[in-house]
């Protein structure tokens, strides 16, 4: 370990500036699934390509699908859906080893669906696991059917009780530290330089995360403009310069992001507070059907929502 080079940089490290504690408002979230792989390396098939392209073997690689199954696609676009859907969703980034920010006022929310959807995934895992031993039996029969024998392997088909466990699925809250709980039995000159490297990485993740929030509310906003705005250079039968199409789906994003700038607001960014409030104003009384009903108020929202996105902070978007 490079200690001591890292310890004498660290002295000279500019301040840093430092951030609100939020350990009292929210929490580490980690969630992981996995699913049993079915693609396998094969030695026969890299072999028979190697013969029929001329290549050599260790250039060339072959592989094959041991079982494609509906069932087992299900559990896979489960896990992707609830990580982009649930937890992605409920949560901001934190660290690089895939910890997320979760707000306490969302803890409720976040057990509920993540609850719901490991009840889900274990349905899905019994469904298929009920039909897996016809399966391994029907895939071994196509194969001598179809003159694949060489590719067909008893023991890649492992026994139902072990197959189970290759289907994890891990949702893990732990408490957020704060930024000046560090304790290690080392020289307190030391550890004064630790906890100043450990302070610098705890408010950048605090940054980090508050401005995933804002590229959130950003990319929002830019959408439901380009819904309510004028489209350049297109227009109808008539003549008449067109709108954008009017998304309900991005509308209530909208809406949502009212809830998120407060909940998420974990430094007490006053300019976030604003924010809300302005967004708040902005669509207050509105619905997708109302703005469809009136060109001025288009026109008129297109701009209070520039005016918005204009006063946003800038955050290399």
């Amino acid at each position: 370990m490079e200690q001591a080079s890292n310890i004498q940089q660290l002295a000279v490290t500019p301040e840093i500036r430092n951030v609100p504690s939020i350990s009292s408002s929210a929490m580490l979230v980690e969630f992981g699934f996995s699913c049993w792989g079915t693609v396998k390396k094969d030695k026969a098939a890299t072999k028979a390509i190697a013969n029929g392209t001329g290549a050599a073997e260790d250039s060339v690689q072959g592989s094959k699908d041991i079982m494609s199954n509906e069932k087992l696609k299900a559990i896979r676009k489960h896990g992707a859906n609830v990580r982009n859907q649930i937890h992605y969703k409920l949560t901001l980034p934190w660290s690089d080893l895939g910890l997320r920010l979760l707000p306490t006022t969302r803890k409720a929310d976040y057990i509920y669906k993540m609850s719901e959807a490991e009840q889900n995934h274990v349905g899905l895992v019994n469904d298929f696991l009920a039909d897996y031993d016809f399966n391994v039996s029907q895939g071994q029969a196509n194969a001598n059917a179809q003159d694949l024998a060489s590719l067909w392997r008893a023991e890649d088909y492992p026994p139902v009780d072990v197959l189970r466990g290759k289907f994890e699925w891990r949702c893990i809250i732990s408490p957020l530290p704060e930024s000046g709980d560090f304790r290690l039995d080392i020289a307190a000159e030391a550890q004064d330089i630790i906890k100043q490297q450990y302070e610098g990485h705890h408010n950048r993740f605090v940054q980090g995360a508050m401005g995933d929030l804002w590229k959130r509310v950003h990319d929002n906003l830019t959408t439901l403009l380009s819904n309510l705005a004028l489209k350049d250079g297109e227009f109808d039968a008539k003549g008449n310069q067109v709108f954008g199409k009017m998304s309900e789906s991005v509308f209530q994003t909208s809406l949502d992001m009212i809830g998120m700038l407060r909940d998420y607001n974990l430094t007490g960014d006053t300019q976030m507070t604003a924010t809300a409030n302005r967004l708040e104003d902005l669509l207050y009384g509105m619905n997708t059907e109302v703005i469809k009903s009136s060109e001025t108020l288009r026109i008129d929202k297109a701009a209070e929502v520039k005016n918005l996105i204009d006063s946003l902070p800038t955050l290399d978007f």
